[in-house]
């Protein structure tokens, strides 16, 4: 029986790290998702983001399968998926590091992942995500993440560290779902729009 996921609920916001970061905790399900979050301000040191070589991989060890490096470009506005974690592969059904997000189309009613990049870029501040799934009478599927900006100078953010975590289900389920597929060639959105 072929099926389609429903999204029941989405929500995704930017918050201020300084005022809200223990509120956002308060609400994350995933002990990778939360551990992630709090290594990302750790970092900050005082600067509103840390740079790309701040982050030691080893320190977050435990998460390191559902994080994601995406590259900023700008002029246009895209996001490149610099590193993909084991576990994000999985659930995708394919390796999309070193691809453009708008160059993916993932089985989620045609969201384009760069417009989620885009949000944080514009607020410059971290974001926070949570969907649920419903598809049939299936156990619903919860997906949760964290977009951290990143800057070199400390003024332009040309990286973000993500992390993304997912209810769990079994293996046979997961190869049921499609891969992801290729975006039919669209105009981009400048990033002011």
């Amino acid at each position: 029986m072929d099926s389609q996921w429903r999204i029941a609920r989405d929500t995704f916001f930017a918050f201020n790290p300084d005022r809200e970061l223990s509120d956002v905790l308060a609400r994350v399900r995933s002990p990778k998702v939360a551990q992630v979050l709090r290594y990302w301000n750790r970092l900050r040191q005082g600067r509103r983001f840390p740079e790309r070589p701040d982050i030691d991989p080893a320190a977050i060890k435990a998460a390191l399968t559902h994080v994601m490096i995406t590259g900023i470009e700008y002029r246009p506005f895209r996001v490149l998926y610099r590193l993909v974690g084991t576990e994000i592969v999985h659930w995708a059904r394919v390796d999309f590091t070193n691809r453009y997000a708008d160059e993916l189309i993932f089985d989620d009613e045609g969201r384009d992942w760069t417009d989620y990049y885009r949000a944080v870029i514009d607020a410059r501040k971290p974001a926070y995500g949570l969907t649920d799934w419903v598809d049939g009478d299936r156990t619903p599927l919860w997906a949760e993440c964290i977009i951290c900006p990143l800057s070199e100078d400390g003024e332009v953010i040309d990286r973000c560290l993500a992390v993304e975590d997912y209810e769990p289900m079994s293996a046979a389920e997961i190869e049921t779902l499609p891969p992801v597929g290729e975006r039919r060639a669209q105009p981009l959105k400048k990033a002011s729009e």
